[in-house]
């Protein structure tokens, strides 16, 4: 019998795939090379198999349908391309439950005549599917339980100030920050002409011309702007206070770390940043307009502001403008039917998400909580900083005031900025109290599985029916911008994670019947 099916396993035509993934936990997993070797060593040449081409993959198997040369194959497979699959394990092939049962249905469908594994063996018999089955089984639950071991262990090297998180001015030595020597001198002096008061874009430029970059480990070179150097000013990392997955650890209570500058320091330029505006009711309410800041022109890249257009009151409509003047747009503006009729148009059949991809977007979303609670926690201890410094200046002029002729000019100078830093005090200290309910309830962005269901099956709908607010509402969830041209949306962005969720599927507008349904719940929630 197993001379027969040797012989038959002569005439197919196979396919070598080998897969490592780049972020493997293990680091264990036998090299693409190594797995090919082997392959060809005890399967091919024992066999005398006709291997017509060999894949190579760096991409998870974890997650289904995020492998595009996996993907490939089985396509090619479908065509007739290839009879088998020749692999070194068959958790090369499948770590998921999902792309597991597509193998084995494509085998009992007769797609796939064969498979040949150097570490499993395989018959095309009622044993050999069982088998294989439990072999994907085992996969999937040695992949979920290392990932539960690497998450815990990375949790509890965090709480010890020990983190792989890279840092502009420090080397990262297994988790512990070390000074830099040449970066970590040039970042000080650029926090010192900060504190001083010179302009982010001014030190970004003298940067530059001291030739400062930072290599990452895949060997690019990042360069200092204004954007990064504006995030540098922010970290309270650079006194000693590194904020990560929503957790604040005091380096400088855990090993012997060397800050860059001092507290007073960071406070001294969190100042600079702030912004002080009259209490909001002493301001002009400005009225809602939906899409603020999601809107940009094809053209020139800004984004396009809106309001209303110009005309009588009855017939006025929404209307978005490119105020760019090095633009070299003629028809600087355009109606807001224009990007709506594409967005209700884009959700019309709904987003054909279901309850298995709910689990991926929860999984993506919690990190995306975690990044997001990070930065406001960032923003929050810069806020305190600020706060510190206005009470401490309050404090001093204060008690200088008191020996100074109430009838002179300084007296009245003085008096004023008191006042002024009253108003800021009571700015800063309910930005601060805000911000630290947001930080609080940030979780509170991730959808119930509900919403989630409601909002893929119904977006359409919700935002079409919608007030400005509700379209808003939605159009923020789902995307991240949308690009206009003369009278027409010419590219958009998705939102992560339905970005990652919906190419998955290759999900485009047009699919199927539309769903409509009374009494929609809108989410009442936008990252």
């Amino acid at each position: 019998m197993t001379n027969e099916l040797d012989e038959i396993s002569n005439k197919y035509k196979y396919v070598i795939y080998a897969r490592k993934s780049t972020v493997d936990e293990t680091r264990q997993v036998r090299s693409i090379q190594d797995q090919i070797s082997d392959c060809q060593k005890f399967i091919i040449n024992r066999y005398g198999l006709k291997v017509v081409e060999v894949l190579e993959e760096t991409q998870s198997a974890k997650i289904p349908n995020k492998r595009p040369i996996f993907n490939q194959m089985l396509q090619d497979l479908k065509k007739g391309k290839y009879d088998g699959v020749i692999a070194w394990n068959p958790d090369r092939l499948a770590r998921n439950m999902l792309e597991a049962g597509r193998l084995i249905d494509m085998v009992d469908n007769g797609i796939i005549k064969d498979f040949k594994f150097v570490t499993h063996p395989f018959t095309r018999d009622a044993n050999g599917m069982m088998l294989l089955g439990m072999a994907f089984v085992i996969s999937k639950q040695y992949s979920d339980d290392l990932s539960q071991k690497v998450k815990r262990g990375v949790s509890n090297r965090l709480l010890d100030g020990l983190t792989p998180t890279p840092k502009h001015g420090y080397l990262n030595e297994e988790g512990v920050y070390k000074p830099e020597p040449k970066a970590f001198e040039r970042l000080q002096k650029a926090w010192e002409m900060r504190e001083k008061g010179e302009s982010i874009t001014s030190i970004a430029k003298w940067m530059t011309s001291v030739d400062y970059s930072k290599a990452t480990k895949k060997g690019r070179t990042i360069k200092m702007d204004k954007r990064i150097l504006g995030k540098v000013f922010k970290d309270p990392f650079y006194y000693g206070i590194l904020i990560q997955s929503g957790v604040q650890i005091d380096l400088r209570e855990k090993y012997d770390f060397v800050p860059m500058i001092s507290q007073e320091t960071y406070e001294n330029v969190q100042i600079l940043s702030y912004d002080y505006k009259p209490p909001i009711h002493t301001r002009r309410m400005k009225a809602f307009y939906p899409l603020k800041r999601l809107i940009k022109c094809s053209f020139c890249g800004e984004n396009c502001v809106v309001g209303p257009s110009s005309g009588s009151k009855g017939n006025r409509y929404l209307y978005y403008r490119c105020d760019n003047t090095l633009c070299t747009r003629e028809k600087k503006g355009f109606r807001g039917k224009v990007v709506f009729d594409f967005v209700y148009d884009f959700l019309a059949d709904g987003l054909g998400l279901t309850e298995k991809d709910y689990a991926e977007y929860k999984e993506q979303m919690v990190q995306i909580i975690n990044n997001k609670r990070t930065e406001m926690l960032q923003d929050l201890h810069s806020m305190e900083g600020m706060l510190k410094n206005v009470i401490r200046e309050h404090r001093e002029r204060s008690l200088q005031i008191i020996s100074i002729n109430k009838a002179s000019k300084v007296y009245e100078i003085n008096s004023s900025r008191i006042a002024e830093l009253e108003n800021s005090q009571e700015d800063l200290e309910e930005k601060i109290s805000k911000l630290r309910a947001d930080t609080k309830n940030v979780d509170s962005n991730i959808l119930s599985i509900e919403e989630f269901l409601n909002l893929s099956e119904n977006a359409g709908v919700i935002v079409k029916a919608g007030d400005a607010y509700v379209k808003d509402v939605i159009c923020r969830i789902i995307f991240l911008n949308l690009s206009v041209g003369i009278n027409e949306v010419l590219s958009y962005q998705l939102k992560e994670p339905f970005d990652t969720l919906l190419k998955s599927k290759d999900i485009h507008t047009g699919r199927g019947d539309r769903t409509r349904t009374c009494g929609l719940a809108v989410p009442n929630r936008a990252l």
